[in-house]
């Protein structure tokens, strides 16, 4: 991964090749989409925020004349690609600028809020139009011969309704998770051991704190649209908290002397266990106030 990140900043087209590369072979592998927006934001970072947008664009040009010859839909890709790249783009610049990851972490909430918030402006509230694709997997589904009886009419009403906060939350994660592997590639290149740092001192602030908390009790106190809004705004400003609930448990493992046995056994349980997902993060908000790196003798924390 060195050896990649050497290569992305070597020079403007071997970042645009990388960017590329890694979105056409995306049509194979999709994960690799976000190896194309850390790199954009690898050379935000390392480089500036408009060689950053430069590499964006011409690899967008690159990759959609591509899919244009394979017979996809050039807005489709474009669509693909802005939502993923440009926001990556943005919060790297931010991070840029700001030198704090916990900044370039709100700004990334921001942007999954205000796609949310636009989306309803613009189409009102979107669960029917998930029931209908939902409906329409089931089927499917029943054809190919599994047995889905306990997916009932109101249980698919429910998830229909927090579909889209699911999908931006989603989105979000993947978003910080681009920013963190070009974050971790500059440290590699020009501060070895700086990422670990950073990534252990990774705090919010109270403000959020209690905006993300108030948010989460009016999903509950609020009823029918209104409940299920609140409940998809709170998904997407609690993913940074799951991320921050990491950098506790990294902390206090190395602080404790643990070997890194403990730290893939915990990412297999968030592989395989969601609710271990909900619970990390929640334990990264409690930790806005209870400081369990502090408390508990974590290590690469300043106070």
């Amino acid at each position: 991964m060195k050896a990649l990140a050497r290569y992305i900043v070597t020079g403007r087209w071997q970042a645009i090749a990388v960017t590329a590369v890694s979105a056409v072979l995306a049509f194979l592998f999709p994960p690799l989409n976000y190896l194309g927006a850390a790199t954009v934001a690898l050379v935000t970072l390392h480089v500036g925020k408009f060689d950053g947008l430069r590499v964006l664009v011409m690899a967008c040009v690159l990759t959609v004349l591509f899919y244009q010859l394979v017979g996809i839909p050039a807005a489709v890709v474009v669509v693909l690609l802005v939502m993923l790249w440009l926001p990556c783009w943005f919060i790297a610049a931010v991070l840029q600028q700001t030198g704090s990851l916990g900044y370039a972490l709100k700004a990334a909430v921001l942007f999954g809020v205000s796609m949310l918030l636009l989306l309803y402006a613009i189409y009102g509230d979107p669960a029917a139009w998930w029931l209908e694709r939902l409906r329409e997997l089931v089927v499917e589904l029943k054809a190919a011969g599994l047995n889905l009886q306990q997916l009932t009419e109101p249980m698919l009403q429910r998830i229909a309704a927090l579909m889209s906060g699911a999908v931006l939350a989603s989105l979000v994660l993947g978003i910080a998770a681009s920013l963190l592997l070009a974050r971790w590639w500059q440290s590699v290149l020009v501060h070895p051991g700086g990422f670990r740092d950073e990534f252990y001192q990774l705090r919010l602030g109270a403000t959020a704190g209690m905006l993300t908390l108030g948010i989460m009790v009016l999903s509950r106190v609020l009823q029918g649209s209104a409940s299920d809004l609140a409940a998809q705004l709170a998904m997407i400003m609690l993913v940074p908290y799951l991320l921050t609930g990491l950098a506790v448990i990294h902390s206090l493992l190395r602080g404790a002397g643990r070997g890194n046995g403990w730290l893939v056994g915990l990412y297999i349980i968030l592989a395989f266990v969601p609710q271990a997902m909900l619970i990390l993060a929640g334990g990264g908000l409690l930790d806005t106030w209870v400081d369990f790196r502090r408390r508990l003798g974590g290590t690469g924390v300043k106070h």
